[in-house]
């Protein structure tokens, strides 16, 4: 009978471990972009190349900070509480987003882009941004729990 308690016990204590170790992991894997869209350019004439190279950057760092907040959104769907370092980092996550997102509509609007992009500029901006603050007002919601 001792045997089997004390099984019994290892088995649980060995789970509860396993437990703490694996949110630990889900915590520490997440790691944040070092940079986003940025350019100095002001009232410059952007060429067609330099335009495709930076929407297709705002996207993928778009993309990269989205792939970041599903890690959040996972532990928002297990109920899962919050640690400090964590909070630190999705409010981090957020300021990340809003700024990718400001300095995009900014090198839109303070820079003569070429013929044809000026508008879909706007319109991806528009849309990226859009969904973007729907995810900031979720996780948002999520962290003050």
């Amino acid at each position: 009978m001792k045997k089997l308690y004390f099984s019994l016990m290892i088995i649980f204590l060995l789970g509860a471990c396993s437990y703490q170790e694996s949110t630990k992991e889900v915590s520490e894997e997440i790691v944040l972009p070092t940079s986003i869209f940025s350019s100095s350019k002001n009232n410059a004439v952007i060429d067609e190349k330099e335009m495709k190279e930076n929407i297709k950057t705002y996207l993928n760092t778009n993309e990269d900070l989205s792939n970041i907040s599903d890690q959040f959104e996972e532990m928002m769907d297990s109920d899962q509480q919050l640690t400090k370092a964590e909070a630190k980092k999705l409010e981090q996550l957020n300021d990340l987003v809003k700024e990718n997102d400001r300095n995009f509509s900014t090198y839109i609007s303070h820079n003569t882009l070429p013929e044809g992009y000026k508008k879909e500029s706007e319109r991806i901006s528009r849309f990226i941004m859009g969904s973007n603050q729907i995810f900031i007002f979720f996780l948002k919601k999520f962290y003050k729990r």
